[in-house]
């Protein structure tokens, strides 16, 4: 016999067995609750089908452009995966959770134009940066310094989003260089007007 949890109440075919459940005495009614279900499934699948098309073709798309553009180095601090994009000023853009170099760039692009040059490294654990046995805001802000030391670059602005804020404001004590500016930044949505 066929159980299928309580969800229409129609006259004799159905019999009560327990509370919660239905059990259905008639044959012909269990075939097409079957052909019903299978009907179903199949329907689910051919509609999902489109969605993991899609998915896969996203993130093959996503895996390519991580792929490239970026760079590791080996540092006292360990490898360090980055993009160096742009002449002039250096700013060190520091990417938050779900992202790598990527992520880092996506956060400087306001200073991409001709003039800037923007340092975007994938923190402790992202895309091609293992992570130490001691990931701690402090380590990745001496990460950071070993990247500059490494690119010979003496002042800098940091920029740090989201999860890149913490090593962003340890930068300064982890570092003797010249530090131009730093800023955390807030994505617009959570910063709210006073009221007037």
């Amino acid at each position: 016999m066929l159980r299928l949890p309580v969800m229409l109440v129609t006259a004799p075919i159905l019999a009560y067995d327990k509370l919660d459940f239905v059990v259905l005495q008639d044959k012909e009614t269990e075939e097409m609750v079957r052909r019903a279900l299978l009907v179903l499934v199949v329907l689910a699948v051919v509609l999902a089908m489109p969605v993991w098309v899609r998915y896969h073709r996203d993130i093959r798309a996503a895996r390519a452009r991580v792929a490239s553009g970026s760079k590791v180095v080996s540092t006292p601090c360990g490898l360090v995966e980055y993009a160096d994009v742009g002449t002039g000023p250096a700013i060190l853009a520091i990417h938050g959770a779900g992202g790598g170099f990527d992520q880092s760039l996506d956060l400087a692009k306001a200073f991409l134009q001709p003039g800037y040059r923007v340092i975007a490294p994938s923190r402790f654990g992202y895309l091609r940066t293992p992570l130490p046995a001691d990931a701690s805001p402090m380590a990745q802000a001496d990460a950071h310094a070993c990247l500059l030391d490494a690119l010979q670059v003496q002042k800098v602005v940091v920029l740090g989003g989201s999860m890149g804020a913490p090593s962003a404001m340890q930068f300064l004590p982890a570092t003797s260089r010249s530090l131009l500016s730093t800023r955390s930044v807030i994505p617009d949505r959570l910063c709210t007007a006073p009221d007037q």
